[in-house]
């Protein structure tokens, strides 16, 4: 990795670009996350991959979408690809990202993504937060709970500059996209609607997650792919591409470079 690739990721824009490689991978944050949570990630790819990183609607102090719903972020997603002429990707989503991606794909009619990336992915049957974790997640924005979000779904240390990041990421969400999330999106039940989704696809997780557990992947999320493959982590938590990105992204370029 080149120490001159700098990763800017301005608030208020749907998107930004990383890199000018001929292979594009998007990328589409978790909740509490926006673009700039890839930044570290995706400094490893500058060279020789186009990184898309999407600034979900209501994230990043970005507009909110009007009628919130897994359709109408699925759509925003392949809006943006569209908008952009992208062919021949890879959609890469993390945890709320990875239930997005997935339906995205499926109702993708420009150009459908060639592999699917998952990590740490939101089932898509329901979610199964506790509601006495939902109620203190409601409590939004407060910087006391973010702190405390951070540090019950990591397992690795986050250093100074990843820590304050995903703390001041929460911060920056709209209030109605937070709740949105918390009370519907993580409950909407999408595995009938992508029986049919024929993309191969690659979940990686981690055995100790805090949030979406090991037993949840194995349940929840790989019985309802079509083409699954599975990498299970040791020692990390939720946040993979902050806790581990040097890992993540040999693991990604090796995924990338698969032929089917």
């Amino acid at each position: 990795m080149s120490k001159d690739v700098q990763v800017d990721t301005p608030q208020n824009v749907p998107y930004e670009i990383v890199g000018k490689g001929k292979k594009h991978i998007v990328f589409v944050h978790y909740f509490g996350g926006d673009a700039g949570s890839w930044k570290w990630l995706v400094k490893r790819f500058a060279k020789k991959y186009t990184c898309v990183l999407l600034n979900l609607p209501g994230f990043n102090n970005t507009k909110n979408l009007k009628d919130p719903s897994i359709y109408s972020y699925a759509n925003f997603i392949n809006q943006q690809i569209e908008k952009l002429g992208i062919k021949d990707y890879i959609l890469c989503g993390h945890s709320m990202g990875g239930k997005l991606a997935l339906y995205a794909s499926q109702i993708m009619a420009f150009e459908k993504p060639e592999k699917i990336i998952l990590i740490a992915p939101s089932p898509p049957t329901v979610e199964n937060m506790p509601d006495e974790e939902k109620e203190r997640m409601l409590n939004h924005p407060n910087r006391e709970e973010a702190i405390n979000t951070v540090e019950k779904v990591t397992k690795r240390k986050l250093r100074k500059e990843k820590k304050k990041y995903a703390i001041e990421s929460q911060l920056r969400i709209d209030h109605k996209a937070w709740k949105w999330w918390i009370t519907e999106g993580m409950n909407e039940d999408i595995s009938e609607r992508i029986t049919t989704l024929n993309i191969p696809t690659f979940v990686i997780c981690s055995k100790k997650d805090p949030a979406i557990s090991i037993k949840a992947i194995y349940e929840e999320v790989m019985p309802n792919l079509v083409q699954p493959s599975i990498m299970v982590f040791n020692r990390v938590g939720h946040l993979i591409p902050m806790e581990a990105p040097r890992k993540l992204a040999r693991l990604i370029k090796r995924i990338s470079k698969l032929k089917y």
